[in-house]
């Protein structure tokens, strides 16, 4: 058969792969001039360096199996993590139960109820229960208020913005329950798993692969309506609300409804290399409400800085709604903006220091996960007939991400059926 499949990321991409296998015609259609979505990369002289910040964990099984068929194995390095929480001008450690007993913004009461709370959604795999149940509210009862200003607060208003009130405790539960069950038995330390030599080797492998195989990869092509294709099964992996716009609202108005439901925020990500090295720790959560930026991640003390010629690499990154100013500003501002402050947090930064200093702004990034989430899932099969769909918006309660893009992908092959 002829598979068409709209959406060049990693899920359409493995889609494409597991089609081509089975010896079908499959021909992918991308409307952006590079592959990789989310998960997208940048050359950097023998390498690729993401354009948005990526680590897997030991519990991305998807993931990790899709990287060893891909002869990838030795490249995919396990590495200790560390991070650190910034609130009112100081970092603190926040990796383990001693961190927690040591971390000043919080009494004694307030770090026992802390740690009791995530030890209980660490352990509980009864997710349903949070489903209609506000994220903000549920912490802030249980954690109390301190806990919640100073922890949970800035994490949700800097991951959803405007949208953090109405986001499900059925996400958060995830994010809390499966980073804790990432860890394999005996190991006391988190390890985050890296492709060295940059993700985007997956996405270059599996286009060519398709393309061994008798495939087509198109890019810089877009697709605005499903009757510009000829094919005997077409799924499309873009996002829901550009997809709406496919489907005319008087003759599938359930389903515009249902594509339109689910608000999206773009992710804002200020990537350069530096010889200055500024922190001693990886994962940086900015917990001000004046930061511009969620997270600062230093890159290179996670994978080390071979690679990058003896530089560090570092990301600052967050998260915003589609009307917000910095998808209007230029990428000048931005970084104004966004180096300026990272000059209060740390006065020794020099931007006359700063290389290959570059903005990378993705308008589909994150969906909102709301209450009753799983009422604003769109099924695989849609009412046009040989149509699917297949993006993250349906990734739940799980967070999006590479792994369960894998995972969605093989699940639609699956569903599909088709030797």
């Amino acid at each position: 058969m002829k598979i068409a499949i709209i959406g060049g990321g990693v899920g359409g991409l493995v889609i494409g792969y597991r089609m081509a296998q089975k010896g079908h015609r499959v021909v992918i259609y991308e409307k952006k001039n590079f592959l990789g979505g989310l998960m997208a990369g940048e050359k950097q002289g023998n390498i690729f360096l993401e354009k948005t910040y990526h680590h897997i964990f030991k519990s991305d099984k998807y993931a990790i199996k899709l990287i060893e068929e891909l002869g990838f194995k030795n490249k995919l390095k396990w590495h200790k993590s560390s991070m650190a929480i910034y609130w009112q001008g100081k970092f603190y450690p926040f990796v383990t139960p001693k961190d927690l007993l040591t971390f000043e913004p919080l009494n004694i009461f307030d770090k026992f109820r802390l740690g009791l709370v995530t030890l209980y959604l660490q352990k509980t795999n009864k997710w349903k229960k949070f489903e209609n149940i506000e994220a903000y509210k549920w912490m802030e009862k249980w954690c109390g208020k301190r806990a919640y200003q100073v922890i949970w607060e800035p994490l949700l208003r800097g991951k959803f913005h405007d949208f953090y009130k109405e986001v499900s405790m059925a996400w958060l539960w995830a994010r809390i329950h499966v980073r804790a069950n990432s860890k394999e038995k005996g190991e006391s330390e988190e390890k985050l798993g890296y492709l060295h030599g940059g993700f985007q080797q997956i996405t270059e492998k599996l286009a060519r692969e398709i393309v061994r195989m008798g495939g087509e990869v198109k890019t810089g092509v877009e697709i605005k309506s499903f009757g510009e294709i000829k094919a005997d099964r077409i799924i499309a992996t873009v996002p829901n609300q550009p997809l709406a716009k496919a489907f005319n609202n008087k003759i599938y108005p359930k389903l515009h409804r249902k594509l339109t439901a689910v608000n999206y925020l773009g992710a804002i990500n200020v990537v350069f290399e530096s010889q200055q090295n500024l922190s001693e720790y990886y994962w940086h959560n900015i917990n001000d409400l004046n930061s511009p930026f969620l997270a600062f991640i230093q890159h290179t003390n996670l994978v080390g800085r071979t690679e990058y010629g003896g530089n560090n690499i570092y990301y600052l990154g967050t998260y915003v709604p589609h009307d917000h100013r910095y998808f209007e500003l230029d990428d000048k501002e931005i970084i104004i903006e966004f180096t300026q402050y990272l000059k209060r947090i740390f006065p020794e930064f020099d931007i006359d220091k700063a290389r290959n200093i570059r903005v990378c702004k993705l308008k589909f990034a994150q969906q909102v996960v709301t209450k009753n989430y799983s009422a604003k899932l769109i099924p695989r099969k849609l009412p046009i007939k040989n149509v699917y769909l297949s993006n993250f918006a349906q990734i739940y309660p799980e967070d999006r991400g590479i792994n369960y893009a894998i995972r969605e992908a093989e699940k639609m092959v699956g569903f599909l059926g088709l030797k």
